[in-house]
């Protein structure tokens, strides 16, 4: 056989006719499918001086003083505004608030185009093809009083806060999504507190092997076996935090290793010097 890169076959399947949209929407324009012939304007590009009717969405993410001096620099290239800022008809920044600033900074026109009846979650999709948006950006974002589903985003906040944990294992204890951690049902606003108790139970878990091993607790993997072998018959809370403070630098040296190499860690730390032999754990009912 011979050795090399096999070459892959791109297959384009043909779409019906009838499977085809009628109406386009661009830019918040509706046209028909058979009217687009040719060439056509969509919008008009147009500039805007006066810095008082830009709308700043409060639930859009938090402004940033480092991007916008970058935004600065790049404006005063020879080439300038390259991209214009989108508006909808109520001058609410969509998307290009730090460049609204950035040209505010330098008393320059700003160059704009307006899509009508655009709103925050355009803003969210139109930022991610350019900028991707961070945990924190969503979070501010969706926790906003102004989003429909924002006291749930609240009671993150309040997680967070509280217990200092890695975003992923918090979402993921909050949610109980084992599948993606809940990050989906998080970007797109739709998250659900499922069990706050049991959330705020193992952050005071998580808390406290953090006090004398703070790496540990912000691992994914980590977490994912410290929650499965609570779950084991004869499992006392008491005695695995006590026997992880003793041997923890014994069994968790290294880094790496994947949920189930961890759960055996675990165990064996857990039976380490352990007495009486009756109270070991075994994870054979887990298997």
């Amino acid at each position: 056989m011979r050795k090399g890169k096999t070459k892959r076959q791109l297959v384009l399947r043909k779409e019906n006719n009838s499977s085809q949209m009628k109406t386009i929407s661009m830019l918040g324009n509706k046209f028909k499918r058979s009217e687009l012939v040719g060439n056509d304007k969509v919008s008009t590009v147009f500039y805007e001086s006066n810095y008082s009717k830009f709308t700043f969405l409060p639930a859009n993410r938090p402004i940033k003083e480092p991007r916008i001096d970058r935004l600065i620099g790049l404006l005063n290239q020879p080439r300038g505004q390259l991209d214009p800022v989108i508006i909808n008809e109520h001058w609410e920044v969509i998307e290009g608030q730090h460049r609204v600033k950035a040209c505010k900074a330098l008393n320059i026109p700003v160059m704009c185009v307006m899509s009508q009846g655009a709103k925050l979650d355009d803003c969210i999709v139109m930022n991610n093809t350019q900028d991707r948006w961070s945990f924190h950006d969503y979070l501010h974002s969706h926790g906003h009083d102004s989003r429909p589903n924002c006291e749930e985003y609240q009671k993150i906040k309040t997680f967070l806060d509280e217990y200092q944990l890695n975003t992923t294992v918090a979402t993921w204890l909050l949610s109980g999504n084992h599948v993606d951690y809940g990050k989906t049902d998080f970007q797109s606003g739709k998250f659900k507190v499922k069990s706050l108790s049991y959330a705020e139970s193992q952050g005071a878990y998580f808390n406290k092997i953090k006090s004398f091993n703070s790496k540990l607790p912000n691992k994914v993997k980590f977490g994912l076996a410290f929650v499965k072998i609570q779950k084991l018959p004869k499992f006392s809370i008491t005695t695995c935090l006590t026997q992880l403070e003793k041997y923890h630098g014994r069994y968790f040296k290294q880094s790496g290793g994947n949920k189930d190499e961890l759960v055996e860690l675990l165990i064996s730390c857990y039976n380490y010097r352990l007495r009486p032999k009756n109270k070991h754990i075994s994870n054979k009912v887990l298997n």
